[in-house]
C-alpha cells in the first residue's frame, strides 16, 4: 500500500466514533417499588408504572465504565455474557435490556389520595406518548410513564382540593419518625432496700406479736385462777381497787379461754360486782335530787355529764310491776324523794312530795334476762345514764345503762359499806333458777 492509501486509513481511523455505552437504571419509587430501565442523555422524570409515584432518573455518566476484575466470572455469569441481549449486573443491582422496565411490586399498597407535583415540562411526556412512529424505539420516559387515560382516570379518583401527597407523605414520615425515636420514659427505680426494710419489719413485729400472744394465752389459765382465789375474796373484804384489778383480769382470761375454767361464771358475776363497787357515786340519790332542783337544766345536766355519769348505785327494792301487769313496763316499789321527806310516804300517812324522781328501767337487760315476778325483791347494781326532769311526767326520771345491771351475790361487800344483810333472796339470771 503507498503512501497515499496509508494516510487515507488513518484519516479513516481518526473521524471513525466510538460506539456509545449502554447505561442502565435501578431506583426505588417512594412507596418501595423498584424500576429498572436505561439512561437517556439527559435526566428523565417518570411515574412509577405500578403506583404512578415520581421517580428521577440521572443522565448517562461521560466517565469511562469501570475496569471489571480480572477474576473468573462465574459459570452462570458466562453464559449469560454469551446469550444474545444478555446484560452484566453491577454489584447486586440486576439490569435488562434496553427498552425494558422492570418492576418489583411490594407488599404495601398505594394510598388512594396520592399525589405527585412535575415541575417539568408535561408537553414532552405527552409528545412522547403521542409519537407517531410506532416502529422506532420508543423513549425511556414513554416506556416509563402509565398511558394517559390511567392518568385521567387517576386524576378522576382524586378528591377536589386534596392536600398534596408530598405534604402528607412527610407528615406520615414524620410522625413514624417521632414514635420511633421517642425515647421511653424511664421507670423509677424501685427502693427494694426500703421495701425489704419494711417487710423485715413487718416481719420482727408480728413475730413479736405472735409470740406475745401465745405467752398471754399460756398465762390465762393461771390469772383466772389468781382472781377466784384473791379477787373474789378481796371483794367479800371490801378491798375493791385490789378486786376489779384482779377480776377485771380474770374475767378476759375466761373470755379469751371460752368458759372453760373451773367457776367461770363466779368470776365474771364478780368482776361485775366489782367495776359498780369500785365506781360508785359518792352522794345518795336524794342528794343528786335536790343539787338538780336548785340549778337550771343546763347547768346540772353539764354537771351530771362530769361528775356522775356512769356511777355506780345500788338498788335494794322489789318489783311493783312488770310487763304483764297493767303498767306494762318493770317499776320498782321505789321513790326518790328530796331528803328529810318520808322514806315511805304512804307508811308516814303523808301526801306525795312535790318534788320526786322514778327509776325507768325501760330497755333494761338484767330484768329482761331474770323475768322477776311483781313482789319479788331485787338487790342489783347499776351505772348511771341520766338524771333529768321530764317536763311531761311533771317528774324526775333516772335511767340506768342498759347493759351494767348485775345482781348482787356477795353480801359481804355490802356489810363492808355499811348495808344490813338483805333476808330475802333475790331472782337469778342462771339458767333453770326460779
Amino acid at each position: 500500500m503507498g503512501l497515499f492509501g496509508r494516510a487515507k486509513n488513518l484519516i479513516k481511523g481518526l473521524g471513525t466514533l466510538a460506539e456509545p455505552t449502554v447505561q442502565y437504571y435501578n431506583v426505588v419509587c417512594p412507596l418501595g417499588h423498584r424500576v429498572r430501565g436505561q439512561r437517556t442523555e439527559g435526566y428523565q422524570a417518570l411515574r412509577c408504572p405500578a403506583c404512578g409515584e415520581g421517580v428521577f432518573v440521572l443522565p448517562m455518566s461521560p466517565l469511562p465504565e469501570p475496569v471489571a476484575p480480572t477474576r473468573s466470572a462465574p459459570k452462570h455469569a458466562r453464559a449469560a455474557a454469551a446469550a444474545p441481549g444478555a446484560f452484566v449486573e453491577e454489584g447486586p443491582v440486576e439490569l435488562h435490556d434496553p427498552g425494558e422496565v422492570t418492576v418489583e411490586m411490594a407488599e404495601r399498597s398505594r394510598p388512594a389520595d396520592a399525589e405527585i407535583i412535575w415541575e417539568d415540562d408535561p408537553a414532552e411526556a405527552d409528545e412522547a406518548l403521542d409519537d407517531p412512529n410506532p416502529s422506532a424505539e420508543p423513549s425511556r420516559s414513554a416506556v416509563s410513564e402509565p398511558p394517559k387515560e390511567r392518568r385521567r382516570e387517576t386524576a378522576k379518583r382524586r378528591p377536589p382540593q386534596a392536600e398534596p401527597a408530598g405534604k402528607r407523605r412527610a407528615g406520615r414520615r414524620a410522625a413514624v419518625e417521632e414514635r420511633e425515636v421517642e425515647p421511653r420514659k424511664p421507670r423509677k427505680p424501685a427502693n427494694r432496700p426500703l421495701l425489704i426494710f419494711a417487710l423485715v419489719g413487718l416481719l420482727v413485729v408480728g413475730t413479736i406479736a405472735l409470740r406475745t400472744w401465745r405467752n398471754r394465752r399460756q398465762q390465762y389459765p393461771r390469772v383466772a385462777e389468781l382472781g377466784r382465789v384473791e379477787g373474789i375474796p378481796a371483794l367479800e373484804r371490801g378491798d375493791f381497787d385490789k378486786a376489779y384489778q384482779l377480776l377485771s383480769a380474770a374475767k378476759h382470761a375466761v373470755d379469751a379461754l371460752g368458759g372453760r375454767v373451773e367457776g367461770a361464771d363466779e368470776i365474771r358475776w364478780a368482776a361485775d360486782e366489782a367495776a359498780v363497787f369500785i365506781n360508785l357515786v359518792p352522794e345518795s340519790l336524794e342528794e343528786l335530787l335536790d343539787q338538780g332542783a336548785r340549778v337550771n337544766p343546763q347547768t346540772w345536766a353539764s354537771k351530771f355529764d362530769d361528775y356522775y355519769k356512769g356511777g355506780g348505785v345500788i338498788f335494794d327494792s322489789t318489783i311493783k310491776s312488770a310487763p304483764d301487769s297493767p303498767a306494762g313496763r318493770y317499776e320498782l316499789d321505789y321513790l326518790v324523794m328530796p331528803l328529810g321527806q318520808a322514806v315511805n310516804f304512804r307508811g308516814a300517812g303523808g301526801a306525795r312530795p312535790e318534788r320526786t324522781a322514778r327509776i325507768d328501767l325501760d330497755g333494761f337487760e338484767l330484768f329482761k334476762l331474770a323475768e322477776p315476778k311483781v313482789g319479788d325483791h331485787v338487790l342489783f347494781g347499776a351505772r348511771l345514764a341520766e338524771f333529768q326532769f321530764d317536763a311531761d311526767e311533771g317528774s324526775w326520771v333516772v335511767r340506768l345503762q342498759p347493759k351494767s345491771g348485775v345482781f348482787i351475790h356477795h353480801h359481804e361487800a355490802l356489810e363492808a359499806l355499811g348495808w344490813p344483810t338483805p333476808t330475802v333472796p333475790e331472782p337469778s339470771t342462771e339458767p333453770g333458777s326460779p
